[in-house]
């Protein structure tokens, strides 16, 4: 099995950063973790899993002060209830996961060899309520996300260790991934020079 990530790592940090095409999941890990450390020397490597706020004092200390009395903390409630809530014929989530679905949401996505498919935690989910007759919740609808939620809070701290497999389909997937994180999306400042040259150009 091929390991590319054991944590989430400063996804947000990746401004100028690219990778190569086609290079190997292990490769492209290496210049990942080689690129933030030389960029941000005095940032302990275990802390970088804090994406912004390992490098900007400012946005840790209100991060920290928010997680005194986080917000998030009424969905993580509705989704709990939601997990527990029983079917029509009695089960509930738990019956789907292991461990009862406790402390699991770290191990997803997965890529799936049968199918040939990457697992999200919702989508298991929703496989989860089709097994035991009920309907998929719609994706944008809150309940999904509030019971998505309640799971990964119980995973909260675990390491993201996401593989890939030896699989063409699965390599396939990540280089897709890959190919979608790097683009670059929205507007850029423009480079055409003022009407007047008394006004300063837009871009330096």
């Amino acid at each position: 099995m091929k390991k590319l990530l054991t944590a989430t790592l400063v996804l947000g940090l990746c401004g100028a950063f690219t990778l190569p095409a086609n290079a190997s999941p292990e490769g492209d890990l290496k210049k990942f973790r080689t690129y933030h450390e030389k960029r941000f020397p005095k940032t302990p490597f275990n802390d970088f899993v804090n994406g912004v706020y390992s490098i900007d004092p400012a946005s840790r200390s209100q991060w920290e002060e928010i997680e005194e009395f986080p917000p998030y903390e009424l969905n993580i409630e509705k989704g709990k209830t939601l997990f527990n809530k029983p079917f029509a014929n009695g089960k509930t989530y738990g019956s789907c996961f292991e461990n009862g679905g406790i402390g699991i949401a770290h191990r997803y996505p997965f890529f799936d060899s049968k199918s040939g498919k990457v697992i999200t935690l919702e989508a298991a989910i929703n496989t989860c309520r089709e097994a035991n007759g009920e309907k998929p919740l719609k994706w944008k609808v809150k309940d999904l996300a509030n019971i998505s939620a309640h799971m990964k809070y119980t995973s909260r701290g675990k390491i993201i260790n996401v593989e890939i497999p030896n699989d063409p389909r699965a390599e396939a997937i990540y280089e897709e991934g890959k190919q979608q994180f790097y683009a670059k999306r929205g507007q850029r400042p423009s480079t055409r020079k003022a009407s007047s040259s008394s006004m300063p150009s837009v871009a330096r």
